[in-house]
This record gives C-alpha cells, sequence and structure tokens, in this order.
C-alpha cells in the first residue's frame, strides 16, 4: 500500500513538473483568438453545426463533432477536410462567415487574461493576435477590446495562421523562432508549432488537457491565459533586462 502511495504521489509529482516549469520569457507572444483569448468556441461549434446540418443534411450531434476536430484551420479548409469536393462549400462557408460576427461581436477578454497580457508587455513582450478568423473580425475584436496588441493578423490577403503569420512576426520584430510563443487551445495550433518549430503551450477547454499531452507530451497545458504568468520567470526575466 506504501509503494502504490509513493508511486501515485510521484506521478502526480511528474505531472506537475511537467505542466508549471518555466519557460523562456519570449520576444514575441502569438495568441490564438477563438477559445483562447475569447471564449467564442461554443457559440461557433453552434453556428457550424447549424450551417452543416442545413446545407449538408448532417445529423446536429455529428455536426458539431467533426467542426470541433477541425477547429484551428479557416472553415473553407474545415469543410474540405469534411466534404472533399462537395460543391456546396463555398456557399456554406459564405454563409457562416457572414453570420460570425454577430454572434460573436459581444465577446471580450477576461480580466485575467488583459492583465496576464499587460503584464508580459511590462516585461518586454510583444503581444501578437494570429488568428484563422478572418482579417476584418480579428481587428473588429481588437479595437473593441481596447487592448494595445502589438501586432494582429487573421485569415485572408494572403495570411494564414501558422507559416505566413510567424513569417510576419520575423518580419515586423526581427526576431527568430525560439525567440517566440504561441498559445493556442486547438490540436492543429499544436501542429502549427511543432511544424513551425516554435515553443507552444495549450490551452484545455476546445480539447482536454489529456489530449494535448498524448499528441505533444513536451507541451505545457494551462487552463487559460491567465495562468501563462505561472509558466514564466518574470523575476529573472525582469532582473536580466
Amino acid at each position: 500500500m506504501e509503494a502504490t502511495t509513493n508511486l501515485r504521489q510521484s506521478s502526480r509529482h511528474q505531472t506537475r513538473n511537467r505542466n508549471t516549469s518555466h519557460l523562456v520569457l519570449p520576444k514575441v507572444l502569438l495568441c490564438d483568438l477563438d477559445g483562447t483569448l475569447i471564449d467564442t468556441m461554443p457559440v461557433l461549434a453552434d453556428l457550424a453545426t447549424e450551417v452543416m446540418t442545413d446545407i449538408y443534411g448532417t445529423p446536429r450531434p455529428l455536426a458539431r463533432e467533426l467542426y470541433l476536430a477541425t477547429c484551428g484551420l479557416p472553415f473553407i479548409s474545415q469543410l474540405g477536410d469534411i466534404y472533399p469536393g462537395d460543391p456546396r462549400n463555398q456557399a456554406a462557408s459564405d454563409r457562416f462567415e457572414a453570420e460570425k460576427p454577430a454572434h460573436c461581436r459581444s465577446a471580450r477578454m477576461p480580466a485575467r487574461t488583459q492583465t496576464a497580457l499587460a503584464t508580459l508587455q511590462a516585461n518586454g513582450v510583444r503581444v501578437a493576435v494570429s488568428s484563422n478568423n478572418g482579417r476584418e473580425n480579428v481587428e473588429n475584436f481588437a479595437a473593441d477590446s481596447q487592448f494595445p496588441f502589438d501586432l494582429v493578423m487573421g485569415y485572408g490577403n494572403g495570411l494564414a495562421k501558422g507559416r505566413p503569420h510567424i513569417q510576419m512576426i520575423e518580419r515586423v520584430f526581427g526576431v527568430g523562432r525560439a525567440e517566440m510563443l504561441f498559445i493556442g487551445d486547438s490540436l492543429h495550433d499544436g501542429e502549427i508549432a511543432n511544424r513551425e518549430s516554435i515553443p507552444f503551450v495549450g490551452v484545455a477547454g476546445t480539447f482536454s488537457r489529456e489530449s494535448f499531452q498524448l499528441r505533444f507530451p513536451t507541451y505545457p497545458v494551462v487552463s487559460q491565459v491567465g495562468d501563462l504568468l505561472d509558466l514564466l520567470d518574470l523575476d529573472t526575466a525582469a532582473a536580466a533586462g
């Protein structure tokens, strides 16, 4: 019994260490938007479910499951994965994108998220939004938030979350990928970070903590953006600066 208890305590200790180990303070923090900075994923999942049910006749539970399984991509790309080559995809995407602003415009960042981002900026970190939501929607969010983001990037005009946004960060701020940190709520976000060789923190919610840890065992996972401060040694960074 004692050995079993010690084993469980050791396992909990290892899990705690993996998720609270300090990260190097980045020069630029890239933040996903929906499901990360603002809690819009349930609303978007409802809208996507309605669109997919109406246009394709997909049963509602399956439509929601498929949307969430492919989230992190632009909706038109999600549809391409779910309904490959279907001629209805563009019309479905157009409807989703047209109705999305009305569903999401009232969403606001939690106070703890804003405090965390402001604290990072005070420690010299540039804060950028990197989202596959439409460029106009992302810019409207930034304006409504009244938070002084250093850069705001959405989907469109040749830009997209992933390499195009990362290359934009490299050009604008003159930093290397090891000096960035990406935080997002989807497994697709983790795959971007893995593919592009940038540090990553997952936000549990859209996907469970366990899902992140199974797919990306070396990446820390937090419950919300505000918890990011627990992973960064801000005092050491400030002293070094």
